[in-house]
């Protein structure tokens, strides 16, 4: 549950964190002697040791500011990117794992906006060498901008929960995160997309506050709290809506709002605030989110898209299970989405001609039409 006072608390955290980090750069530079890799390991064992709540993500991508700036120091070169863009396989919205041919060779870039391409493999003679070699395997699908690897037992890691592969220079990579299969891979995609859906959250909150008696129509306003009570059975907080007095209860809140509101009587706060500061509230709401994300998945829709895997491109539609209905035949990824594009605008002229907005179209005979037409 986000709000302004967590985000500052989170962004003074992460400042903190960036001090530190530069620290351990400067330390770093001072070990020249020393072998990157093993610089490397030390400092991020000094990184689990200062900040121990730190996610694997946020130390991953604290450990490759500071890999980065030691190669930045210690191999320029590395920075020289040759040759021509063979593929990108994309991690998020920020970052992509590119492929290069510079003449008979293939090698591997790590590109991260804000910060210079760098080239984190040796050559191959082959792109299914070098994907081999980095990942322990080549199978691969692409996916709503998140790309998964696809290992004999079954089993499927994402580039994103395993960003240690941009090291592999130095040490190999080690897959921290796994998914049993690709329709598990996938739905997790869906759920993370659901979760910045307004109208999930929105439904998650009320059931919340329906469960604790807690009037939803104080959501997003400003209040006063007059006084904080401590009870048997729970906290009891007085407050002023637009001159109005309210009373609510809380099952626990943080103490921190009881000296608040000591030091500072008629105290002015978000309500907001106040909810998101009680831990049961908080552990309602996650479960209550779950739920309606999973509600949501169950019912939900899916539009036609693109899915890149070794063979090419095709079109595809999600199922609820997890499962890719294919509609097409393979295509170069170029392609895929150009005809992705044929066929949606083919779907919304049926839609019009039809005189429906919600009309079903049969994707593999509508497909079929299209991808005659010249």
């Amino acid at each position: 549950m986000r709000n302004d006072a967590i985000e500052r608390s989170v962004n003074d955290s992460m400042l903190t964190i960036a001090d530190y980090i530069l620290q351990l750069i400067e330390q770093a530079r001072k070990e020249r002697n020393l072998e990157l890799q093993r610089i490397i390991d030390q400092k991020d064992k000094s990184l689990q040791v200062e900040y121990p709540s730190l996610t694997n993500e946020q130390r991953a991508d604290a450990e490759y500011d500071l890999y980065y700036a030691l190669i930045k120091d210690q191999h320029p070169d590395l920075f020289e990117i040759k040759g021509n863009l063979v593929e990108s396989f994309s991690i998020d919205n920020k970052s992509n794992f590119q492929i290069f041919q510079d003449q008979d060779s293939f090698y591997g870039v790590y590109n991260q906006m804000s910060k210079k391409p760098l080239r984190i493999t040796e050559s191959f003679r082959s792109k299914e060498a070098l994907l081999q070699n980095t990942f322990g395997t080549s199978n691969f699908e692409k996916f709503r901008n998140r790309t998964f690897f696809l290992l004999e037992d079954g089993k499927t890691f994402s580039l994103h929960d395993n960003k240690q592969f941009r090291f592999n220079l130095v040490k190999p990579i080690k897959h921290l995160s796994t998914f049993e299969n690709m329709e598990q891979a996938r739905l997790g995609v869906v759920k993370d997309e659901l979760k910045d859906n307004p109208k999930v959250r929105r439904q998650a909150i009320h059931r919340t506050l329906e469960k604790h008696f807690i009037p939803i129509d104080l959501m997003g306003k400003p209040v006063t709290v007059n006084s904080i009570l401590k009870e048997d059975q729970g906290i009891k907080i007085s407050l002023e809506d637009n001159g109005k007095e309210r009373q609510i209860k809380l099952p626990d809140l943080a103490e921190k709002w009881m000296d608040r509101v000591r030091e500072q009587p008629k105290l002015k706060a978000a309500f907001d605030e106040i909810i998101m500061d009680s831990r049961l509230i908080g552990e309602v709401f996650l479960a209550f989110y779950d739920i309606e994300i999973n509600k949501v998945l169950q019912t939900k829709q899916h539009d036609f898209e693109v899915i890149s895997v070794q063979k090419g491109s095709y079109i595809g539609k999600l199922n609820c299970d997890g499962k890719i209905k294919k509609l097409s035949p393979y295509f170069p990824e170029k392609e895929a989405k150009r005809q992705l594009e044929k066929l949606n605008v083919h779907i919304q002229r049926e839609k019009v001609k039809k005189g429906r907005g919600d009309l079903e179209v049969e994707p593999c005979l509508e497909f079929e039409d299209i991808s005659a037409e010249t």
